[in-house]
């Protein structure tokens, strides 16, 4: 639990009174899409190539945090998990625009790196990134990772989606299967290559039905 509280004050996170409370009172994070979610993304920056970053409402998903950022600027991505009982086995995947990330830079507490890929839509020239990433602890509450990344995605805004379950190998799977069939698949694309939260919105409205328990968190950036 220690270790979670002070990865989470790491990174800025004020954590108050928690330490000193009981597991199942804990206060749930209050800026992620919503689900029930108990993963949390942020992004950050070196030499100030974050503008600005606002917490604005949505209201097919609830608080998503908008970042405006400055092109080919340099900054990272943090991914926090949490949970009221002790995890095992958990996976996370996220999926990003293709842009830059720098593999060496991983660091991360109780999760490790398991891939980076590019991938395309079939029949089209849009092309997206995934982070999987698994938990590597025998015994905790939860864990963080990050990664720096450069803000080259192109002008214009972008989103980035955060998966966390404790087997995310069908998701995936099926994630990767139906690229290009105009669904759900590619309605997250759509959000991860436009930043369209009613895209988010609606994938999220079937995947929920089917993948059960999966945890999501998601921010979205405008490169200018």
């Amino acid at each position: 639990m220690f270790a979670v509280l002070l990865g989470l004050l790491m990174i800025g996170v004020t954590a108050g009174s928690a330490a000193a409370m009981p597991i199942h009172n804990q206060p749930r994070p209050k800026h992620h899409i919503g689900l029930g979610s108990v993963v949390m993304s942020w992004l950050g920056s070196y030499d100030n190539a974050i503008i600005s970053k606002n917490r604005e409402y949505d209201g097919g998903l609830g608080y998503v945090w908008h970042y405006k950022v400055r092109h080919n600027g340099r900054g990272w991505l943090h991914i926090s998990v949490f949970k009221y009982v002790p995890l095992f086995g958990y996976t996370t995947y996220t999926i990003l625009p293709d842009m830059t990330l720098y593999k060496n830079t991983f660091y991360g507490n109780h999760f490790k790196l398991k891939s980076i890929e590019t991938h395309r839509i079939p029949g089209t020239s849009i092309r997206f990134k995934t982070i999987e990433t698994s938990y590597s602890a025998w015994f905790s509450f939860g864990g963080w990772w990050g990664i720096d990344l450069k803000f080259d995605a192109g002008y214009g805004r972008h989103g980035i989606v955060t998966f966390g379950m404790s087997n995310l190998d069908n998701f995936i799977a099926t994630f990767l299967g139906k690229l290009g069939a105009g669904k759900w698949a590619d309605k997250l694309i759509n959000f991860v290559s436009k930043g369209s939260l009613s895209s988010l919105a609606d994938a999220l409205s079937v995947i929920t039905v089917f993948a059960s328990g999966i945890n999501v968190d998601a921010v979205y950036f405008t490169e200018v």
